[in-house]
């Protein structure tokens, strides 16, 4: 694996009229305002390739692609619209009170509650009223035509009070201080002159990361904003209250609330982090091939998906006598060290490693040291001084004459305390006198 940076980008005309991506980071933006009743689906091929390090980001290679289907959220944007208009009704004077004398028609392309209609009469009429779900009219009052001859009746089509319901905002985890999350807006749905809506936060706003302007309604970031601090990682659900504004600026009884959520979009702004700085273990030179050492190492990288995938490999002298795995990770892992060949005291008596774990992103490097003490043990038979002993006698020597004494040694290393270990004289066993 190597460490040029990847470069991200958008293919096709159409995608690129629409969504840019910031070419380092991945992070996907708008270019322009998205309209659901226009086109409310998307299909965008991203690429991404590695540049030729130091020299731009010219791909080395045909970039590969990934296509992500991207659905255009509702927002109530729309007004009602009335069908055939306008409406005339020739009833009898003498129409029973509850009689049904006609249907209003009003529709909006917007959906769920932002496309429900509601009608009203404005203002009120006393001989009839106005089914607020279905558009019915009826007649409320006895009608005399000697009275009054004909009504004329406005009918409102309004919506809910919220021009936008469970929307879903994204915020970069990187936003500046004051950037706009988003402007929230109600609507009054009183004609004429409308009042003023007064915004407040009820509920979901943690350690006051967001401020909402009272008047405007615009949300704006109050703090800085790190996805990996657990109390953000998972995202905001903000409770809001719209409140209508009575004529002198205070707040009237008429309000209404609505929930959202926020989330905060990850970059890869984490090194892999062992558990420890360094690691040391004492094992017996006797360690099979396989053996785990009693080692608790973990990794992790804080990020999330594709920002958390690293590699972990030893680098130092002799490092291939040990194996270590996993090796590829994503996220976090316990890593396990294993004697790969036979050890031998007497050949080398301790082992000191580097230990790595290592992203694509230059810089994004862990680093921890392991160190590994052997324990002698007795496993080397005893050896002759010499290999082949002459001597010469008289013809004449005696019964009991010593001619030769023979020495058996072994090189025994006992350990300190301290960790230094000395060479002890050799150790002779009994001779044999011949």
């Amino acid at each position: 694996m190597d460490n040029d940076p990847l470069v991200f980008g958008v293919v096709g005309e159409e995608a690129s009229r629409f969504f840019a991506v910031e070419s380092l980071t991945g992070v996907v933006w708008l270019r322009q305002p998205l309209d659901r009743e226009t086109k409310s689906e998307f299909t965008v091929e991203f690429s991404v390739s590695d540049s030729q390090g130091g020299r731009g980001v010219t791909p080395k290679t045909q970039p590969p692609a990934g296509t992500v289907n991207i659905q255009v959220g509702d927002v109530n944007d729309n007004a009602p619209t009335f069908h055939n208009q306008p409406y005339s009704v020739r009833i009898p004077e003498n129409t029973p009170v509850g009689t049904p004398i006609f249907i209003v028609n009003a529709t909006d392309p917007d959906q769920g509650a932002g496309g429900s209609v509601l009608y009203s009469f404005q203002p009120p009429s006393e001989f009839f009223a106005i089914d607020s779900g279905r558009g019915i009219v009826t007649v409320t009052r006895e009608l005399d035509y000697e009275v009054t001859q004909a009504y004329q009746l406005q009918v409102n089509a309004t919506v809910s009070l919220w021009a936008g319901l469970g929307f879903t905002a994204l915020l970069c985890q990187i936003s500046l201080w004051g950037t706009t999350v988003r402007m929230i807006t109600a609507i009054d749905q009183d004609k004429g002159r409308p009042r003023g809506i007064g915004y407040t936060i009820v509920s979901g706003n943690t350690n006051s990361i967001f401020a909402l302007d009272y008047i405007s309604g615009a949300l704006t970031l109050n703090g800085p904003l790190d996805r990996e601090n657990p109390f953000y990682s998972n995202g905001f659900i903000l409770t809001v209250k719209a409140t209508e504004l009575n004529d002198d600026r205070t707040p009237s009884d008429a309000t209404v609330t609505t929930t959202f959520n926020i989330l905060v979009i990850d970059l890869n702004d984490n090194a892999p982090e062992f558990n420890s700085s360094e690691y040391s273990v004492a094992i017996t030179e006797l360690a099979q091939v396989g053996f785990a050492l009693p080692l608790f190492i973990q990794v992790q990288d804080k990020d999330e998906g594709p920002n958390s995938v690293f590699e972990v490999y030893l680098v130092g002298n002799n490092s291939h006598h040990f194996i270590i795995s996993p090796t590829s990770i994503q996220g976090k892992a316990d890593i396990r060290v294993r004697v790969a060949v036979p050890l031998d005291y007497e050949t080398i008596p301790r082992y000191e490693f580097s230990l790595f774990a290592n992203e694509s992103v230059p810089d994004h490097v862990g680093f921890a040291r392991v160190k590994i003490s052997l324990i002698n043990e007795n496993d080397n038979r005893p050896i002759f001084s010499k290999a082949l002993y002459n001597i010469s006698l008289l013809e004449n020597t005696t019964v009991g004459t010593t001619v030769l004494q023979v020495h058996v040694s072994r090189s025994v290393q006992l350990p300190l305390s301290n960790g230094v270990e000395v060479c002890r004289a050799p150790e002779r066993f009994p001779s044999d006198s011949y």
